[in-house]
């Protein structure tokens, strides 16, 4: 047994060039899947990480349904028997000279002490020895500030310089260390009423209770509370359809992955039926031949998945980044944690290399072990049954593919159904990719005919003839070209979809502020509606709710300038329902109508400062805003149920066919800079919604080109294997003539034919996949429609990265091929 396996793993020695090459596939397998989701959790668990310690020891949170609150509520509280400890916050966005975005948090350092003691420790502490009246500058100084110490070290900031911001400039007193990662500033809460010119208003309340159900009892009306355990919930939510688009990722990299460790591991064992013939002829037996091949595939298995557990590693901290910057962009700022190097990686990266690797080995070695050592030793006569087998992998793809069309259209929103399903399409196709290959086979021999003469006819002739080799490397190389086609078209349907919405709803000329920086000033507001030939001004207000228990958001707008100016897309019915609108009913996205199963002609509850109040829904519309689901209401409604006069942005609409149209554009202008108002253009304010959405799918991007690497170590593996046991053939061409310039680029030639046919195929399948994509997936994950556009960038870009591919993967048997022809013979007979 023991010589057996020894002869088995001088091979891997032997044919040093094809083992790396076998090695490199295992582990990019394993490296995109460790990858992915090594950086999903770091993110997710970053997420959880800021929540937390921003939230302290709070044990609930009160806050109005809709806008800031009067700080004289503070006394109440304080009296309030099931109260232990209570801090308000105001928390807002402020602008730094870079333009970047921060948090300002406005506290009572202290009442926060008893919330959040690990907030001010640092700041307060580290300032011992100093006089007293330097310790107060945090008290007395309306523009002292304490600073995060990443951001302060980024910025070249140290205590007792100056910061310059939207609000002028900040006096950076101390740094402070924050656990979550988020550039923050900490203010007293007086300075930062005053700055942000919201006098005795805060945002929210924490509170430390000891009585919930007392509290409740005399605080529920006209206020909304939260425990901890609600609100993080409540953060989870918001990014439950972003966990599971990472989660699908982290799925899709194990789908492609597995596929190509078996691509890898089944040309290990197919390459060897000589080897084993001989053996088994000399009296060795079944089973020592199989335990001898197991040991081969798991020292490859258990090396690259090594390998590619290192790979993966350095891999999450690029990823890592992305997902961040994805999640700031979204929802809030995150600066997730790189993922801390362990065994356990390790350990995870060689149990799926092994596991992937016995599991793509297991059917070839059944064959080979019920073959006859006779029939082993001619090789590759195989390739007669060839049809045949394709046939049955046929009927095994159509079985598969009927099943996984059932398991999708009766998944109903179970997502994780809907996933499973989808890979289940994928497998089905590609089992049918050897038969279709049959079929193609004439048509491919004209093509590389016509490309590359009598070498491009005997190519074709050899891809046929090792079906059971080009058909695997083909099967692969057409999922990720497939991947690549159905990502690409999803994102582009969904940009021009995006682009279409703001067609129609966001119209306007100019937009001045924007919700997550600044509010506008209501007598600014109102200076604009004054001028008499401006056509409209809409104060847009969003505010995030709890409805049913989970995130949505209302808006408030001015329906009488929007059924004039906008071109709303109503998923049934017009322009008539801004007439219901206007006299109090709303109108809802499409992601709310399905997130919450509410219709037209319903009526939905919402909590307003006297109560719950009963409003009925007039229409839905589609909007990609946001995927939790909108509720829009006329300002009008709005102030009447919340109290509420914030506005976050104003959108200005002029008459196109108004004389005087430029000169108010640059009067409005002028008006916003004066007040530090930021003003956007149209065209601007598009930019940037589409600049957002585009560094959204970074992590999907990422995706495809780890996609198409794992595909081309794919068909690089195909190509050298051939190359390796087609040694008696070279030896053939050499006795008919064949020159070494005509065994190259017959090489080529078959290359470039699986090239070809793979992205042939996976214009097909990656259209179909697009499909399911945008009809099923992103329908059930986000909840809105998102309409399917035929684009041919995707499909070019396939075409081009499967023509590169395919000659970087022949380049290698190429080289070898120029070095070694002359010296090949035919030696068998």
């Amino acid at each position: 047994m023991k010589i057996v396996t020894k002869s088995f793993l001088r091979y891997l020695i032997r044919r040093r060039s094809l083992s790396l090459l076998q090695l490199m596939g295992i582990a990019c397998g394993v490296a995109a899947v460790i990858g992915m989701v090594l950086s999903a959790r770091s993110a997710l668990s970053s997420f959880s990480d800021a929540v937390s310690f921003l939230q302290g020891k709070g044990t609930h949170l009160i806050e109005r349904p809709a806008g800031t609150m009067d700080e004289r509520i503070l006394t109440d509280l304080m009296r309030d028997r099931a109260v232990r400890s209570m801090s308000p916050v105001l928390d807002r966005k402020l602008r730094l000279e870079d333009g970047n975005l921060i948090r300002v948090l406005g506290i009572d350092p202290f009442l926060d002490r008893q919330i959040r003691p690990e907030l001010l420790h640092s700041p307060f502490t580290q300032r011992r020895g100093e006089s007293g009246e330097r310790n107060m500058e945090f008290f007395l100084d309306e523009r002292a500030v304490f600073l995060e110490a990443r951001l302060a070290d980024k910025m070249g900031i140290s205590p007792g310089s100056d910061m310059k911001t939207s609000r002028g400039l900040l006096r950076v007193i101390a740094t402070f260390p924050n656990p979550s990662g988020e550039p923050l500033i900490l203010m007293d809460i007086a300075h930062a009423q005053e700055i942000f010119e919201l006098p005795g208003q805060v945002d929210h309340v924490d509170l430390i209770l000891d009585d919930e159900v007392d509290f409740r009892s005399r605080w529920e009306t006209g206020f909304r509370i939260q425990s901890s355990l609600e609100r993080q919930e409540t953060f989870r939510s918001m990014v439950g359809a972003f966990r599971l688009n990472l989660e699908a990722m982290s799925l899709m990299a194990l789908f492609v992955a597995v596929f190509l460790i078996y691509n890898t591991t089944m040309f290990t064992v197919v390459s060897r039926r000589k080897d084993a013939g001989i053996l088994r002829s000399l009296g060795v037996k079944r089973y020592e031949v199989t335990i001898a091949f197991l040991a081969e595939i798991l020292i490859l298995g258990t090396a690259g998945g090594a390998i590619g557990s290192v790979l993966g590693y350095l891999l999450s901290h690029f990823l890592t980044t992305i997902i961040g910057s994805t999640i700031s962009n979204l929802y809030f700022f995150l600066r997730p944690t790189p993922p801390i190097w362990s065994f356990l990686i390790l350990l995870s990266g060689i149990i799926l290399g092994c596991g992937a690797s016995i599991l793509g080995s297991l059917l070839p070695l059944v064959e080979l072990a019920r073959t006859d050592p006779v029939e082993a030793l001619r090789g590759r006569s195989a390739s007669r049954r060839s049809g045949k087998k394709a046939l049955k992998a046929a009927y095994a793809g159509i079985v598969v593919l009927m099943i996984s069309l059932v398991i999708l259209l009766a998944s109903g929103k179970q997502i994780y159904m809907a996933y499973a399903a989808t890979f289940g399409v994928l497998l089905g196709l590609s089992l049918l990719t050897g038969i279709l290959l049959v079929y193609a086979a004439p048509a491919l021999k004209v093509f590389l005919s016509l490309v590359g003469g009598i070498a491009g006819k005997v190519a074709a002739g050899n891809i046929r003839q090792n079906l059971g080799r080009s058909g695997v490397a083909v099967a692969a190389f057409m999922v990720a070209l497939s991947m690549s086609i159905g990502l690409a078209s999803m994102i582009g349907s969904f940009r021009e979809s995006l682009a279409w919405w703001m067609g129609t709803q966001l119209r306007g000329d100019l937009y001045i502020s924007n919700a997550s920086e600044t509010e506008v000033p209501l007598d600014f507001y109102e200076e604009l509606r004054s001028i008499n030939a401006i056509g409209g001004v809409d104060a847009y207000r969003k505010v995030k709710i709890l409805y049913r228990g989970r995130t949505a958001y209302i808006t408030a707008i001015n329906a009488p300038v929007l059924q004039r100016f906008a071109r709303f897309a109503w998923i049934e019915g017009g322009d008539e329902h801004w007439e219901a609108v206007k006299s109090g009913g709303v109108i809802i996205s499409e992601s709310f109508a399905r997130n919450f199963n509410v219709r037209p002609g319903d009526t939905i509850a919402l909590d307003g400062i006297g109560g719950s109040v009963q409003l009925k829904v007039e229409a839905a519309f589609y909007d990609y805003s946001t995927e939790h689901g909108l509720i829009m209401m006329d300002r009008s409604t709005y102030l009447n149920l919340f109290h509420d006069y914030a506005i976050n942005s104003v959108a200005v609409f002029i008459n196109p066919a108004n004389p005087r149209r430029q000169e108010l554009l640059d009067t409005v202008r002028e008006k916003a800079l004066a007040r530090g108002l930021p003003v956007f253009t149209q065209k601007q304010f598009y930019n940037s919604i589409l600049e957002v959405f585009d560094s959204t799918f970074a992590i999907t991007r990422s995706m495809r080109i780890m996609a198409i690497v794992i595909a081309f170590f794919g068909i690089a593996g195909a190509l050298m294997t051939l190359f390796i046991e087609r040694q008696r053939d070279f030896g053939i061409y050499r006795a008919l003539g064949f020159s070494t310039g005509q065994v190259s680029s017959m090489t080529l030639m078959e290359a470039i034919g699986m090239g070809f046919i793979s992205f042939v195929l996976s214009c097909a399948v990656g259209t179909i996949l697009a499909f399911i994509l945008i009809k099923v997936i992103n329908l059930r994950s986000f909840n809105w429609t998102i309409f399917f556009h035929m684009q041919w960038q995707p499909y070019l870009l396939t075409a081009v990265t499967a023509f590169l591919a395919s000659l970087g993967a022949a380049l290698y048997p190429i080289w070898k091929v120029r070095r070694n022809y002359p010296q090949m013979q035919i030696r068998e007979e």
